[in-house]
């Protein structure tokens, strides 16, 4: 499993991963969450990110040092390394304090294996956590820019599968007033 923190949080004006949500920075929801997975789990972040704020025991933590020229490259980042034998991976933002470890459980349980990416969705909006298998691990290397793993999806190269997920499957956090009010 690939925990995504390395963005700029351009739109927060700050660095949105260490604000609080609810009495626990928001990326140590994630964190805490998907920590009990029995499975490799790994946290991307970009140079100088203060990881002394988070207990992060379980994840390996990797850095992005190419972080600026979009998520392509956190995603990039975690999949050289993971295990290569992995038979897929599961992707997830940190900041999307609502995802479960359930909800990994469940996706590893329905997805198909071949050249399908899956991932929940509510209302016809795709969410997270989002699984992609193995066979796709050449052309997902090859993703460019700030475009994630669904870039393979719109261009035609893997399928898609969805399932039925809950609001809180496509809950981000980006502006400050994202978080007003529910700290």
């Amino acid at each position: 499993m690939i925990l995504l923190a390395a963005g700029t949080s351009s739109r927060f004006k700050s660095e949105k991963l260490t604000a609080f949500l609810k009495g626990k920075r928001l990326l140590q929801w994630a964190i805490d969450s998907l920590g009990p997975l029995e499975l490799e789990k790994i946290l991307v972040v970009k140079p100088g990110f203060p990881l002394g704020l988070f207990s992060t025991d379980g994840f390996r933590v990797v850095v992005n040092y190419d972080y600026r020229t979009g998520i392509a490259s956190s995603v990039k980042a975690g999949l050289k390394s993971i295990d290569p034998r992995s038979e897929g991976l599961v992707l997830t933002l940190g900041d999307m304090p609502y995802i479960e470890r359930r909800d990994v459980e469940r996706l590893l349980a329905e997805a198909p294996r071949g050249r399908e990416m899956t991932a929940f969705a509510f209302q016809g909006a795709k969410g997270f956590p989002t699984f992609v298998p193995r066979e796709l691990f050449p052309e997902l290397s090859k993703i460019e820019g700030d475009r994630g793993a669904f870039a393979l999806v719109k261009e035609g190269i893997a399928n898609f599968r969805s399932i039925r997920g809950e609001k809180r499957h496509t809950v981000d956090i980006d502006l400050p007033e994202d978080i007003e009010g529910k700290s």
